[in-house]
């Protein structure tokens, strides 16, 4: 059954921060005013392949240079934002033949970029294409993108944040406005009700790690600010 909007009447989700700058800062607490809007594309580059010793070095089309040049636009154009609200990163890198002594022919890359704008997000990507235009020209390659999802930007209830910056008051706990730059079930609850997240610092900033920690006495004091 899905649920209708409204169904809760608040939602406040506790985490580790997934990042540094509770614990770099020595923040208890960081209080999330809005969850980065993720984006995934494909791109699978064409080339044209055959031996390593045999095809010459000016006749190549090389899949992976080709790749290599991409990965780069990407990390170029994501960077000259010059907002660390702005990420991206590709994740997955598959070489077809995939052999030591073969100049790849096809490579398949998946890029995962977020933003709290998704308008500066759409704004990489268009810098990204018109390089993908250029180089793809130059090295006699096909390059074809493939949206696989985009998704909207979740805020934050302003009335919620607001209440937990009180309560931080209250207690006298120095509280920080954060963004999350990853997914969290409050992400998709934002559709059915008034959300907001309670981040704590957790250990070098690590996640889904084995070395993941956060202390019991943030873990407690975190709960506290929710409760």
């Amino acid at each position: 059954m899905r649920l209708p909007v409204d169904y809760f009447h608040a939602w406040v989700e506790l985490h580790i921060e997934q990042g540094p700058l509770l614990e770099r800062e020595g923040i208890p607490i960081g209080i999330v005013t809005a969850i980065a809007a993720p984006a995934s594309y494909r791109f699978v580059i064409d080339g044209f392949g055959g031996h390593a010793g045999a095809l010459l070095m000016p006749d190549r089309r090389d899949a992976l240079c080709a790749a290599a040049e991409l990965i780069l636009s990407i990390e170029r154009h994501t960077l000259a934002t010059g907002v660390i609200d702005s990420v991206a990163t590709v994740g997955t890198c598959d070489v077809y033949p995939g052999a030591v002594n073969s100049v790849p022919s096809r490579v398949t890359l998946q890029l995962d970029i977020r933003d709290t704008d998704p308008t500066r997000r759409e704004s990489v990507m268009q810098a990204v294409r018109y390089d993908v235009e250029a180089f793809a020209a130059r090295r006699q390659v096909h390059i074809a993108e493939t949206l696989v999802n985009a998704d909207e930007l979740p805020p934050s209830s302003p009335h919620i944040v607001d209440v937990l910056d009180r309560i931080c008051l209250a207690s006298g706990i120095t509280a920080k406005h954060l963004v999350s730059r990853a997914y969290h079930d409050s992400s998709f609850i934002a559709r059915i009700a008034p959300i907001a997240m309670i981040f704590i610092p957790c250990r070098n900033g690590v996640s889904h790690r084995p070395d993941e920690f956060a202390s019991p006495a943030d873990i407690a004091l975190g709960c506290a600010c929710a409760g």
